[in-house]
């Protein structure tokens, strides 16, 4: 029954309740959304950039980033914001550091960081260039280091005259199917060295990863004024489910959603103005509202020790920091 408590809202969300259409006035707002030229991430940097804002479109296919931007400046009014893309390829640890200095030279400030970008149904053979099993390589070490190598200019734009409280946040984003395959330890620390030869087991596993690194992130830069929050987008198809089984796909048609809307709880999740900082570390479901139950399991595992939980949520991070130590 718990179970059930807590997918069937995720499986049959309420109406989005801030939409690109209702969204304020993001003039003078810098956002990074990773995975931009397609999907959910197209639909955000679509919403934002008529709002206003200025969009760096994170992503590793520059032919297909131009044409997102052309398509997007040909339909938009003289009042729109401007977009810009920066090469990041998540498979390689190597290209996050360029992105950020190309980034920083360009910027003075970052209000909006979306890790939207993430594999699925990716075999266990498949690894990332450095080496990792793929769906915790490209779904959390990556972003892990992106977000690190940004945080100083987070923190420094919270500090700004003309930066709202609550308004600089960083949205990570995980799955549903952290309520049905991931192991009660969240992220197993055994399994990082030696993952499943499950690939839906290591793809639950890396977006239960990034619910952790959503959290320790807000301990890191909560009391310095970045909000940092877990998202579940919703059960949106896009590309990402490409090599996922026919079978499988066609059952689940009539549970599906569109970009658009998943682009919904990602709005909420990064502009709703009920989000602040002391809700870092929280989880976000569709299309815009905090999740009723999260699993006790996974909140015990998340915790620290001394709270009473188990601490896989700091085993997590530093491992992750391991990983990222040669790539800084």
């Amino acid at each position: 029954m718990s179970s059930l408590k807590r997918a069937w809202p995720q499986l049959f969300p309420s109406k989005g309740t801030l939409t690109a259409s209702t969204i304020p006035s993001q003039t003078g707002k810098v956002v990074i959304v990773t995975g931009a030229t397609a999907g959910i991430g197209l639909e955000l940097i679509k919403a934002l950039y008529y709002a206003g804002a200025t969009v760096y479109l994170a992503a590793r296919n520059k032919d297909k980033a131009d044409a997102a931007i052309a398509d997007l400046q040909a339909s938009s009014s003289s009042s729109a914001g401007s977009l810009h893309f920066l090469p990041l390829d998540l498979n390689d640890l190597r290209t996050v550091k360029p992105f950020t200095q190309a980034f920083l030279a360009a910027e003075s400030r970052l209000d909006l960081l979306f890790n939207n970008a993430g594999v699925a149904n990716q075999p266990p053979s498949r690894r990332t260039q450095q080496g990792l099993e793929p769906h915790i390589g490209i779904n959390c070490v990556a972003p892990y280091l992106l977000t690190q190598l940004l945080a100083p200019l987070l923190t420094a734009t919270v500090a700004l005259t003309n930066t709202r409280a609550n308004s600089v946040r960083v949205v990570w984003s995980t799955s549903m199917l952290v309520e049905f395959l991931a192991p009660t330890e969240g992220v197993p620390p055994a399994e990082l060295e030696h993952p499943s030869a499950d690939q839906n087991r290591n793809y639950a596993i890396s977006k239960a990863g990034n619910w952790f690194l959503a959290d320790r992130l807000a301990r890191q830069l909560g009391e310095r004024g970045v909000v940092s929050v877990a998202q579940n987008p919703g059960n949106i198809y896009t590309g990402i489910f490409d090599e996922a089984p026919r079978l499988t796909v066609w059952l689940s048609k009539p549970l599906y959603y569109s970009p658009v809307e998943g682009a919904q709880t990602m709005l909420w999740a990064g502009l709703a103005e009920e989000v602040e900082v002391k809700d870092g570390g929280q989880f976000v479901i569709p299309f815009g509202r905090w999740h009723p139950c999260p699993r006790e399991e996974l909140l015990e595992a998340m915790k620290e020790r001394n709270e009473g939980g188990k601490g896989y949520g700091r085993v997590f991070e530093e491992w992750c920091a391991k990983q990222v130590e040669s790539f800084r």
